[in-house]
């Protein structure tokens, strides 16, 4: 509901009109630009992680969409990315595209409680210097179990190490 201050000399004119007045507004309010139907597949939506190098530009290419859509999907001001960064992209054509992309649900291989150790990140750590120090561990391992995307650690983060 809305409240419309009217002059008083066109008062008459707009009750008279009021009918073709509001029928006239939802024709051109119908008129507006809608999304495209294809967009609104939730299917062919993915998750899209920035790596080092990414730019909007490499991006909107590789799925065959614009920089002002990823902006617009994503509530994005500027052009700066974040490595580690996930963005929502609608490819023009899915079954082409799903190639390096993180699934929109992303499935993380958790450790129940009990059956990890512990291990403490020490100055000159690398993933790979850790997956040294235990048997059967990959640095892949250590990404899965304590969700790291990058390869960057800190010293004193502590990182879950399966149980062998």
């Amino acid at each position: 509901d809305y409240v419309i201050r009217l002059p008083l000399d066109v008062v008459g004119k707009f009750i008279t009109n009021e009918t073709a007045i509001y029928a006239y507004a939802e024709k051109e309010f119908n008129k507006r630009e809608k999304p495209l139907p294809e967009l609104l597949n939730e299917e062919s939506r993915l998750r899209y992680r920035v790596k080092s190098g990414d730019y909007l530009g490499k991006i909107a290419n590789k799925y065959g969409v614009t920089v002002s859509q990823i902006k617009r999907w994503n509530g994005l001001r500027g052009v700066n990315l974040k490595i580690g960064q996930r963005l929502t992209i609608h490819p023009r054509n899915p079954s082409r595209s799903k190639t390096n992309v993180t699934p929109a649900k992303k499935t993380k291989t958790m450790l129940a409680a009990g059956t990890y150790n512990l291990y403490t990140v020490k100055n000159g750590d690398s993933l790979w210097s850790i997956s040294q120090k235990f048997s059967g561990v990959t640095v892949q391992n250590l990404k899965n179990w304590n969700d790291i995307s990058g390869k960057n650690l800190k010293p004193g983060t502590k990182l879950k190490i399966q149980k062998g």
